[in-house]
């Protein structure tokens, strides 16, 4: 009788950490899907609209770049966002710092915030949202050190979602440093009919791939 309830106590035992790992695996494969989302559809979105109407994409990001209100939010994610991956991050230095002074983070993002806004308003919406790409690897590589396919399609999709995060980050840097080059861009591509059609082709391609292959992985 023991025996057996040993047994049975250890096969419940194995079976709950099963479930456990693979109610995880799930969690994991659910975010990995939800950054490719994020990366993927805003791109086949403006695109497709860059592709078929440069008009009304020049109108489009000619109100995004002149909005107070999406400086004010973006800027204002961009920092809140920032604080929280330094209040998780784990090294050694914020982690004393944040012990001596409870929730300075916060106080200097919600500073940084209204600081930003107040005194760096040209240019912000660009600038802000170059930061945020810039923060997305910060959470997808979470999902993706937790779990990586060993090989197959998963392997390959997931690399091609985090590399997607990598050029997103890259071009957030670009951004965060010359924002107005970036518009000055885009103007100039989107006074050129075939040039703007050519982009957003390209642009709303990229999207869709990158959205496509991270449902696959759903």
């Amino acid at each position: 009788g023991g025996m057996a309830e040993r047994l049975g106590y250890g096969l419940q035992i194995r079976l709950q950490r099963f479930n456990s790992a693979s109610h995880l695996h799930f969690l994991h494969l659910k975010m990995i899907v939800f950054w490719g989302s994020i990366l993927g559809l805003p791109c086949l979105a403006f695109g497709g609209v860059l592709l078929f109407s440069p008009s009304l994409a020049s109108k489009l990001f000619g109100a995004f770049r002149s909005s107070r209100a999406a400086a004010a939010v973006l800027a204002t994610s961009a920092w809140f966002w920032t604080a929280y991956e330094l209040d998780i991050i784990g090294i050694e230095a914020f982690d004393r710092f944040t012990k001596m002074f409870p929730g300075e983070l916060w106080i200097l993002a919600a500073v940084l915030s209204y600081l930003v806004c107040a005194w760096m308003p040209k240019n912000l919406p660009v600038r802000a949202l170059s930061g945020i790409l810039m923060l997305v690897p910060a959470e997808l590589f979470k999902t993706t050190r937790l779990y990586r396919p060993e090989s197959g399609v998963a392997f390959a999709a997931a690399d091609v979602i985090v590399a997607a995060a990598y050029l997103g980050a890259i071009a957030g840097m670009y951004g965060m440093f010359y924002p107005w080059r970036i518009e000055k861009a885009f103007d100039i591509v989107v006074s050129r009919n075939a040039a703007a059609r050519i982009a957003g082709a390209a642009l709303a391609a990229a999207g869709a791939a990158v959205f496509a292959i991270s449902l696959s992985l759903a």
